[in-house]
C-alpha cells in the first residue's frame, strides 16, 4: 500500500516538475507563478508545496538530476582511463542537461551559488563533486597530472570554470558550447598562459 502511495507521490513530483520547467522555458522563469504551475499539472496549490517548497526548489531539482546524469556518465567509463576523457566526458553531458535550457541558467546559477553558501554541507557531500575529485585524484596517482593542490580542489576549480563558461554562454550565446567547453578544459589543464600552445591558436 505505502509502495502504491510512494509511486503515486513520485508521478505528481515528475508531473509538476516537467511542467514547471516546460513552462519556464516557454515563458521565462520570472513570468511563472506558482499558480500557472499548479493551474496547468491540475493539482492543489498544497501539493505544489509539499514537493516544492519555493519555486528555486524546481531549479534545485533541476540541478540535482542533471548532476545525477553527469555523474553516473563518469561512473561509466570504462579504462583505459584518461584525465582529458573524464573532463570531456563531463562537459559532454553538461552540455547535454543544459544546452537546451540557456534561458534558466543564470537563474540556476545563482540557486545554486545561494545553496552552496547557506550550507558548507551541501557542498562536500555533493555527487558530482566527489566524483570528479576521484577522477582527478586516479589522474595524479596515474602521474598524468602534476599538482601541489589536492583532488577536491582541483574538483572545484574544475567546476567553477564549467559553471563560468556556462553563464557566460548563456548571456550571450556565443561561441557555441562545443567551443566553450573544450575550452574550458584546456584553460584548466594548461593554464591562460599555455592554452593558447595546447589548442593550437
Amino acid at each position: 500500500m505505502s509502495t502504491l502511495r510512494d509511486e503515486q507521490r513520485e508521478k505528481t513530483r515528475d508531473r509538476l516538475f516537467s511542467t514547471s520547467m516546460r513552462l519556464f522555458l516557454r515563458r521565462g522563469y520570472e513570468n511563472v507563478s506558482i499558480d500557472d504551475v499548479v493551474r496547468a499539472s491540475k493539482v492543489a496549490r498544497g501539493t505544489f508545496y509539499f514537493h516544492f517548497p519555493r519555486k528555486d526548489d524546481v531549479l534545485l531539482e533541476a540541478i540535482a538530476r542533471g548532476e545525477q546524469t553527469i555523474v553516473a556518465r563518469l561512473r561509466a567509463l570504462r579504462p583505459p582511463f584518461s584525465l582529458q576523457r573524464s573532463l570531456s566526458t563531463a562537459t559532454d553531458a553538461f552540455v547535454e542537461v543544459w544546452g537546451d535550457r540557456r534561458e534558466l541558467l543564470s537563474h540556476a546559477g545563482s540557486v545554486a551559488l545561494r545553496r552552496i553558501g547557506a550550507d558548507p554541507a551541501v557542498r562536500d557531500a555533493d555527487p558530482l563533486r566527489i566524483e570528479l575529485a576521484a577522477q582527478l585524484d586516479r589522474a595524479i596517482e596515474d602521474g598524468e597530472l602534476l599538482s601541489v593542490l589536492p583532488a577536491q580542489i582541483l574538483a572545484d576549480v574544475f567546476l567553477l570554470q564549467v559553471f563560468t563558461g556556462l553563464m557566460a554562454w548563456s548571456a550571450r550565446g556565443e561561441p557555441p558550447l562545443d567551443v566553450m567547453m573544450p575550452a574550458v578544459i584546456d584553460l584548466f589543464l594548461h593554464g591562460a598562459e599555455g592554452f593558447g600552445r595546447a589548442s593550437g591558436a
